[in-house]
């Protein structure tokens, strides 16, 4: 037996735990708060050589595959497994092995380990372009942008890889992507028009554009996950697909001639776009062509669907699109809500059962309808672009570089796909849930929790479209009492995936966890406590409970978690505020609570609908380190004493001779101080001798920018000048600790002479938050 604290996490795996030690009994974990829970990413790297080209071994009790914590005797060939205690044989391969000569699974450093599985290989990922058409009525300008940006796409995907393509506007057009090569002479390309009022089951796509499959009579069923793809790898079944080296410049050509819907607009009408039976139809021909085979369907939009399934606003535009107050009021405006939803929601279904994502590249300065359809993206694992133009930022640099990094199916590093992750647990816990772009299967097994479930729970394995090595999962654990517990806790995670060649992988990652022996004191487990990654796996949680919950309710939850925190954890005499004391590993988590109620996560003012599930996608997947600028931006000071330094997210951070880098994840800006605006439009940094302010000026800004050019997705990049409209920005994030209602400010100076900017808000401060935090905490 190891000593207390001697966790095993395998190298290479980003992997962060809420604690690093936890109690042994059900009644001593309630009372720890926080869960027990942890941030991982199934797919980062491992060590070279953790490849194996051999058969798993499993447990034949309950499934879990050998790793270096199992007890091995080689002398009578067994092993016994460290999840379930249950004794096994050793295969004949493994004869002539000693604790000096161990194979790869069995080596402390190969935790986690890669299996070259030998089942049936599938195509490499497809892509199928679904355009809207409704683009460049108002502006020319943004056809040519959409037509850029596809263009540019082209530019990295595979040669091997098959393509397709679909446009809409109010019809629904699937393109023939029959070679050239191969057609008649001067014979026109098939354009398949369907409508746009309808949507359509995979069977009926089937039908209509005769695809003519060895499994079309099973998709006319309603269970429809029997279907299995029958084609080899390198044959394209269907003319609606096609190898894109062979119609690489056939696809140049169309994209290069996408025109603006022809339909007719009466005026003060929207126009007429169909994107429920885009997507519809996308799927259907996906699900009939490649079942069961790992794609990405990428949806160009433009604005708001306004005829058929998945419809959200009415064609005039005396009728808004719905906000927040409205589907919480369930007024008129947003009367196509339910629907809407209900059908992306079932849409979403078909997609991640069969490996496809959906990607949505958004182009509108209004709503497009990306609340209703949030499923079809946030479940399949696709990505999601938003900007107010195809020739916008978001769609720059960084776009090209993550469309080759993640996209292209050729490189290092790509998105997997047709992934199942399954997580084992020994008999000292269990898994209550977990939170990510995953979905449920409701397989049960000894590991899952029947009486707690956070996020999405009941199950023991989650099935995703796609994700690659930067996608972080939340997954959050209950503590079982058991006789003779041990010292150590262990867990399996095991993901099955599509790699980008189409070739099957199991990845198996092993960890141990200690066990607090029962003679530890509730304040020892303090040292163990890690405030980060627990504030990502409570804003997830929030975040969830956000999504059918009244945001009141959350934020009752979330203070009364962290009053009880701060009462069993914190140093304190009873009914003395002034006595508290936080310990170092706890004194950050209030400030981040603080800043995580004032979000965009949660608070919902200001902020469209689509907005809203724009921002809580990226925080849902990214790392603890990018979440934890999300909830609390990064503000660095720039002034003529020092080139850069942190500073307090605080009103008294704001100077007149200083400038300020705003980092919020989304938005990146440069705030000018009054007196450097000054000395700026009096252009001393032209003048000699001042080559020291000509520095001040332009350091800043280079290092917003590189923040920008390394950033996925590419957030806004924005210079503000002391009080211009644009310093909102600051001014909504930074502690309000001086404020038009103060009589005073924190440094005792009166209204209008205290360091620091004034805001005009009736928000509470960071100390008068700290305040009462103390005030409950030492009477609870």
């Amino acid at each position: 037996m190891g000593a207390i604290g001697d966790d095993y996490v395998p190298k290479g795996t980003d992997s962060r735990w809420s604690w690093n030690l936890f109690p042994s009994t059900r009644i001593e974990a309630a009372r720890m708060v926080v869960p027990l829970g942890c941030v991982f990413a199934p797919l980062q790297d491992a060590e070279a050589g953790s490849l194996l080209n051999v058969e798993p071994q499993v447990c034949r009790s309950c499934g879990a595959v050998l790793n270096p914590f199992a007890q091995c005797d080689f002398r009578v060939q067994t092993w016994v497994c460290p999840l379930c205690n249950s004794p096994n044989n050793l295969p004949v391969q493994y004869n002539g092995m000693s604790e000096s000569n161990l194979a790869t699974e069995l080596r402390d450093a190969y935790a986690t380990v890669e299996y070259a599985l030998r089942d049936q290989p599938v195509p490499p990922p497809f892509y199928l372009f679904v355009v809207d058409l409704c683009v460049g009525s108002a502006n020319k300008d943004d056809l040519n942008h959409l037509r850029e940006t596809l263009l540019k796409s082209l530019e990295y995907i595979p040669q091997d890889s098959c393509v397709g393509v679909v446009t809409f506007g109010t019809s629904v057009q699937v393109h023939d992507m029959t070679p050239a090569q191969q057609r008649k002479p001067n014979a026109p390309v098939k354009v398949f028009t369907l409508k746009g009022s309808k949507s359509f089951t995979t069977g009926q796509v089937a039908k209509l554009l005769n695809l003519k499959l060895p499994e079309m009579e099973k998709l006319t069923k309603d269970d429809q996950d029997d279907v299995q793809p029958t084609h080899l790898p390198g044959s394209i079944p269907n003319a609606l697909f096609a190898r894109f080296r062979d119609v690489k410049d056939q696809l140049h050509a169309l994209f290069s001639s996408i025109s603006t819907d022809p339909w007719p607009v009466a005026p003060h009408d929207r126009q007429r776009r169909c994107t429920g039976a885009a997507l519809s139809v996308a799927a259907g021909i996906a699900e009939a062509v490649f079942p069961k085979a790992g794609g990405r369907i990428q949806l160009y939009l433009s604005g708001p669907c306004t005829e058929g399934p998945g419809k959200c606003v009415d064609i005039n535009m005396a009728n808004i699109i719905r906000g927040h107050n409205e589907i919480r009021d369930e007024t008129p405006e947003a009367k196509h809500w339910a629907s809407a939803r209900a059908f992306y929601d079932k849409l979403s279904t078909k997609l991640v059962r069969n490996g496809h994502c959906v990607d949505a590249f958004l182009n509108a300065l209004d709503q497009v309808g990306f609340a209703e359809m949030r499923s079809c993206v946030t479940l399949t694992g696709g990505t999601c672009v938003m900007d107010d133009s195809f020739g916008g930022d978001s769609f720059g640099g960084k776009f090209v570089d993550a469309y080759k990094k993640y996209w292209v199916a050729n490189t290092t590093g790509a998105d997997v796909h047709n992934a199942v992750l399954s997580v084992q647990t020994s008999p000292m816990w269990k898994i209550s849930g977990a939170l990510g772009p995953l979905v449920s299967t409701n397989k049960k097994s000894p590991s899952v929790s029947q009486d707690t479930e956070m996020g999405i729970g009941g199950t023991c394995e989650w099935r995703m479209a796609t994700l690659n090595k930067n996608t972080h999962l939340a997954f959050y654990f209950e503590v079982v009492t058991v006789q003779n517990p041990g010292q150590h806790r262990y867990v399996q995670f095991k993901t099955k995936y599509q790699d980008p060649q189409g070739r099957w992988r199991l990845r198996v990652t092993t960890m141990r966890r200690s066990v607090a022996p029962p003679e530890l004191k509730p304040r020892d487990f303090v040292s163990m406590f890690d405030q980060e990654a627990a504030t990502v796996l409570i804003s997830r949680l929030a975040v969830h409970k956000a999504e059918d919950r009244h945001v009141l309710d959350v934020m009752r939850w979330l203070d009364g978690s962290l009053i009880k925190l701060v009462s069993r954890f914190a140093n304190y005499e009873r009914d003395k505020p002034q006595t508290l004391q936080l310990p170092g590993q706890l004194s950050l988590f209030p400030q981040f609570m603080f800043h995580l109620r004032r979000s965009q996560y949660l608070q919902v003012f200001n902020s469209s609908p689509d907005e809203t599930v724009f921002f809580r996608l990226w925080l849902d997947r990214e790392s603890v380190a990018n979440c934890l600028i999300m909830i609390q931006p990064q503000l660095i000071a720039f002034d003529t004493k020092t080139e850069n330094r942190p500073c307090l997210l605080d009103s008294s951070s704001v100077s007149v001779d200083n400038i300020l880098v705003l980092d919020t994840y989304f938005e990146v800006l440069v705030h000018y101080g009054q007196s450097i605006c000054d000395w700026r439009d009096a252009k001393y940094h032209e003048l000699p001798g001042y080559e020291h302010f000509a520095k001040l000026l332009s350091v800043p800004s280079i290092s917003a920018k590189e923040r920008v050019a390394a950033r996925y997705p590419t957030p806004r990049f924005v210079e503000s000048d002391h009080h211009s409209s644009q310093s909102r920005i600051l001014y909504s994030v930074i502690n309000p600790s001086t404020t038009h209602n103060q009589s005073t400010g924190k440094d005792g100076k009166t209204y209008g002479e205290s360091q620091g900017e004034i805001v005009y808000t009736d928000d509470a401060s960071l100390q008068t938050f700290w305040e009462t935090l103390r005030k409950l905490a030492v009477q609870n």
